[in-house]
């Protein structure tokens, strides 16, 4: 949803070009994010060579899964199917853009022979501050803001959703990365950081949820902490099934 004269969808002009404020901030978090991943990556002394495709792969996979999933939750609103292309009008849904993302990084990194859960576990940090200055992007562009709030903390009269969830993002990139400096130390198999970080930022997202100006999906619960709910149940089951070979393997 977009509110008032006083958002900034178009950050500047050059001629006839617009630069859009939510696509730059986009950008801007997928270039910071994955150098932090560089990082840690070179901490941990894994190889980066192709760490640059695997991003931009990424990113493609996540524009890509975003659009779909937004196309199948709001169908009616396309004439027609060749509409349904115009990502420029906007229309993205961030579980089918993180869903997208992770699906072809997983890809990339099982052609390479990676291990696939050390670097989702680095990851994982890398794409939440990228994650959180998306996000500042969509409230720029007046996406997405909450309930009418009457409140000092309210931007244009409502609850700022995106920038309450890009504080959450990088409070879970903070925590995620102190679990990671202490990987070795206790007891974490590989992967169970991003899967830890992953159900943290979803758990968020199911309370922020009740801000949003929408209209409920099932009972009292909007569409998107629906999905989140089943999305954090199977994440539960993940978990648990991770650090039991884990356990397992190691005679506990």
């Amino acid at each position: 949803m977009k509110v008032g004269e006083d958002v900034y969808p178009i950050l500047f002009s050059v001629g006839k070009v617009n630069v859009y404020t939510h696509g730059l901030m986009i950008i801007l978090g997928a270039i910071i994010g994955g150098l932090i991943i560089y990082y840690l990556a070179k901490k941990k002394q894994y190889e980066t060579s192709f760490l640059f495709d695997t991003i931009v792969y990424s990113l493609l996979g996540g524009l890509i899964g975003a659009r779909i999933l937004y196309v199948i939750l709001y169908y009616y609103q396309f004439a027609d199917l060749k509409e349904m292309l115009f990502i420029w009008y906007g229309g993205l849904v961030s579980y089918g853009g993180i869903i997208g993302g992770v699906l072809v990084a997983a890809l990339v990194l099982r052609i390479r022979k990676q291990n696939i859960w050390q670097w989702f576990d680095i990851g994982i940090i890398g794409l939440m501050v990228g994650w959180a200055i998306g996000r500042i992007g969509c409230l720029l562009n007046g996406d997405s803001l909450g309930i009418v709030l009457n409140s000092r903390i309210a931007i244009w009269g409502r609850a700022p959703v995106p920038l309450f969830e890009s504080i959450w993002a990088i409070l879970v990139a903070a925590f995620c990365y102190f679990l990671l400096k202490r990987k070795g130390k206790t007891f974490l198999p590989d992967g169970l950081i991003f899967w830890i970080g992953l159900g943290l930022y979803v758990f968020g997202r199911i309370g922020l949820d009740f801000l949003r100006d929408e209209e409920a999906m099932l009972w009292f619960l909007k569409t998107g902490q629906v999905g989140s709910l089943l999305l954090l149940i199977v994440m539960g089951l993940i978990i648990f099934l991770i650090v039991r070979k884990r356990r397992k393997n190691e005679g506990y």
